[in-house]
């Protein structure tokens, strides 16, 4: 687990941070560069496309991974 993602847990902070403890990698598929990111406030899990700094929705990471 890396300090980051301790620290934001513990202050159950509204930001998005790398899940599994931290440590997930971004990764490139379809041309989108996406991170697997967990926000402790919200409770939940989305991928994040660093290139335009946004979650992405649920139509289009089914569409990027299909």
């Amino acid at each position: 687990m890396t300090d980051v993602y301790d620290i934001a847990v513990r202050e159950r902070a509204d930001r998005w941070v790398p899940a599994n403890g931290g440590l997930e990698e971004p990764f490139v598929r379809r041309g989108f560069r996406l991170l697997w990111c967990f926000n402790p406030a919200q409770g939940r899990h989305a991928y994040i496309d660093l290139d335009r700094d946004t979650e992405v929705s649920a139509v289009e990471v089914a569409e990027i991974m299909s």
